[in-house]
């Protein structure tokens, strides 16, 4: 007994060891820190580069009073900023952001053309985007519902804005342009239906050397929008721009390793107890 016991404890002994040293190599070579990104969407580029500054009201406000047949095209090409958190550590930056629609009645698109409508490929870049910061590319998946933007420059507290457009299946029966809050954060599309999946996002953060994943879930919305798609306002009434926001954390890899190595010397100290 004492032999297997011994046994036991020196095979814990050198797990413990091993995932130890590997923490400790992991965590030295792991030079990102404090990464983190936060994700607004709304109607308007101009609303989402006022957030947070002293104009947010009055700007809200302007652009909420649009024409409400123009609502409808906005809400189905809404604009994206992506925020990169000010405690990103020096010389990383977050290089690549992958969205994925879960709906399958819906899929990103190109642009529907038009002259004010300056789509290049996917995508629709803002004005309001940081100086430093640029879209080196975008690209869409096979089945039309991944779009992956790799950035440049996108470092601690600087933002992306930029605009996607949001199309239905090939289906005669459902409306040509679909709000980005069904699309995107799966709100029911009408007050008889369940709310679906939001869309799903990846984000990696890069330093040349190490790379940092965040990924999750937009946020879910469980209420029927008021007015979206074919349901237009009226002239008379009012429709308050509206943001939605996701914060999402990064995968944290190295907690596993960690994880992995306490309990290893917890099973150490059981087994040495007995």
């Amino acid at each position: 007994m004492n032999i297997m016991r011994n046994h036991t404890m020196g095979r814990c002994a050198a797990l413990a060891a091993v995932l130890a040293a590997g923490f400790a190599a992991q965590s030295a070579d792991a030079a990102i820190s404090g990464a983190g990104f936060t994700i607004n969407i709304a109607a308007s580029a101009r609303v989402l580069n006022a957030i947070g500054t002293p104009q947010y009201s009055d700007v809200l406000m302007q652009e909420s009073c649009d024409n409400p047949h123009l609502r409808i095209r906005k809400n189905n090409k809404p604009a994206i900023m992506l925020t990169v958190n000010d405690t990103l550590s020096a010389g990383a930056e977050l290089a690549s952001f992958t969205i994925s629609i879960n709906n399958p009645l819906y899929l990103f698109g190109d642009g529907d053309g038009g002259s004010l409508e300056n789509f290049t490929q996917f995508i629709q870049e803002s004005v309001y985007t940081d100086a430093g910061v640029s879209i080196t590319s975008n690209t869409l998946s096979a089945d039309l519902r991944s779009l992956t933007l790799d950035f440049d420059g996108l470092t601690a507290g600087k933002k992306v804005i930029f605009n996607v457009d949001l199309d239905a299946i090939n289906d005669p029966s459902m409306f040509l342009y679909p709000d980005y809050r069904t699309v995107l954060n799966g709100a029911p599309i009408d007050l008889v239906s369940p709310p679906t999946d939001p869309a799903s996002f990846a984000g990696t953060f890069s330093d040349g050397d190490d790379t940092l994943v965040a990924s999750g879930r937009l946020q879910q919305m469980t209420l029927t929008p008021q007015y979206a798609n074919s349901n237009i306002r009226p002239y008379h009434s009012m429709d308050m721009i509206e943001v939605t926001t996701t914060d999402p954390v990064p995968e944290p890899a190295a907690i596993g390793l960690a994880g992995l190595a306490i309990f290893a010397l917890g099973v150490l100290r059981r087994n040495s107890g007995r």
